[in-house]
Formats: C-alpha cells, structure tokens, sequence
C-alpha cells in the first residue's frame, strides 16, 4: 500500500501533492479520501516533469477535490443523506415497536424503539450489510479464479481510514473496509479481486495487475469509481 510522504508543493501551479517513487512506467494521479493529491513517479523523473504534469491536471484535481468533498459531507453515518453502494439516500429516522432498517429508491429507514440509540442500529444495519454483500463478492470472485483453488478466506470487516483491504496469505484472511458500503458494487468487487490475487501474487507486480485484467478487464474504470 502506497504510505502517505509529506507534502510539496507544485512549482508552477497553487497544488500541494504528496509524491510516492514507485517503479511504474508513467506519473499517476489520485485523490485520496482525505482531498491530497497523491502522485506516483519513477525514481528517474525529474522534479520539473512532475510538477509540470500536476499543472497540466490542475482543473480535473478541482474537480475530483469537490466530489471527495460532497462523497465525504453525505457519508457521515449520523448525517441526513447516507450513501448505500453508490446511492445517495435520504435517511429518515422512525419510532416503532422494534428496531429494523429498511431502503426504497430515495430513502433509507432507521426504526428504533422509544430510548434506543439510532446511530447503534444503523451501525448494526451496517455491519450485517458489509458482511452479506462481501461476503457474497467472495464466492463470487472465487469462482472466477476458480483455476488458481483459492482457499475459502476469512472475511473480515473493519474500520480502516487508509486502505480499502488486506490480505494476509499465511492466515488465509482477508479485511475489507466498512467504508466500501458508501461506494459502488463495481468497486468492492475489484477491492475484493484484488486482495483474493494476493493468495497467487504477494506484491504489486505486472503478473499481479495481469492476472486481475484477464478476469477484469474494466478494473481501471472500475477504481476510477472511487474517485
């Protein structure tokens, strides 16, 4: 996993970007949760050539800042509007005989007996969520890379603020963020591909990334939806 650096700032625009030297083939870009500009180049790259790519991506960096910004105002748990799977809901909050969480098209429904705590229902309704659908992701996934016999993993679900997962091989396990219910099934199932490669490829390598085109061939789109 890329480790956040400090921060430098671009010599010919007003952006600051955390720089990551990676032995890859081209400057890449991403906005990290947080809204840093987060660029990886080759040792080789000059510091010019860098900042004169990030200069050349300035508006699209504004751009994708003001989603990270919105994504991050309407996935407070305890906020008006929650984000299911890539859905922007609307969160109604409900008194009733017991507690239950229920969602239609434009609405997500908390119910909770007179004195119970909301946010602990609606954490629970998160929990079981998470578990059920990547859960099923995995099967899935395992099917598809059904020649490599993976072991049935351990899926885990945490609170993760920098990583979207791990796989630990030795342990057969395999932790997925709780953040990953904001986000699209698209995404989760590439997170979930690309930790179940870990068990055939331990790093990041050209086969890592080959083996995951060859039975995903939109994973790049499909990492652009958590931009």
């Amino acid at each position: 996993m890329i480790k956040e650096r400090e921060k430098i700032q671009c010599a010919t625009c007003p952006v600051q970007y955390v720089l990551v030297y990676k032995q890859v083939k081209n400057i890449n870009m991403r906005i990290n949760d947080h809204g840093d500009v987060v660029v990886s180049a080759n040792p080789i790259v000059s510091k010019k050539r860098i900042d004169d790519f990030v200069a050349s991506k300035y508006l699209w960096i504004q751009e994708h800042r003001d989603k990270v910004q919105h994504r991050n105002a309407v996935c407070q748990e305890d906020a008006s509007l929650f984000m299911l799977f890539g859905r922007e809901l609307k969160i109604k909050h409900l008194c009733g005989s017991m507690n239950r969480v229920w969602y239609d098209d434009n609405n997500l429904y908390v119910q909770t007996k007179k004195g119970q705590n909301y946010q602990k229902v609606l954490d629970a309704f998160i929990d079981q969520q998470c578990h059920d659908v990547f859960e099923d992701i995995a099967h899935i996934t395992r099917r598809i890379l059904k020649e490599y016999d993976l072991p049935n993993a351990d899926i885990k679900v945490r609170r993760m603020s920098r990583r979207w997962g791990s796989c630990i091989p030795a342990k057969q396990q395999i932790t997925l963020s709780r953040r990953l219910i904001h986000y699209p099934i698209e995404f989760i199932e590439y997170v979930v591909m690309h930790e179940f490669v870990h068990f055939i490829q331990p790093n990041h390598s050209k086969a890592f990334y080959a083996i995951i085109e060859s039975h995903m061939k939109d994973y790049k789109q499909r990492i652009e939806l958590a931009a």
